[in-house]
């Protein structure tokens, strides 16, 4: 019978043929899976910036419009 002292810590044991493989397989493509998702980040905030300016531009455009609607009734 072992106790807990004898056991050896499992990440300190050699790894399996194929599994080194495995890891760098995964390790790549959580590098890929955050590179993406920076890259969404990016164009999330970017159509935001383009959302806003679109909805200034429509408040401008309509306070114009009023304007406008305003002094034709005169």
């Amino acid at each position: 019978m072992t106790t807990s002292s004898e056991q050896t810590d499992p990440s300190a044991q050699p790894e399996p043929a194929g599994m080194n493989l495995q890891t760098d397989e995964a390790k790549a493509t959580v590098a890929e899976i955050k590179a993406e998702t920076a890259a969404l980040k990016e164009t999330e905030r970017a159509a935001e910036a383009e959302a806003e300016a679109a909805a200034e531009q429509a408040k401008q455009l309509a306070g114009v419009t009023e304007e406008v609607l305003e002094n034709s009734r005169r």
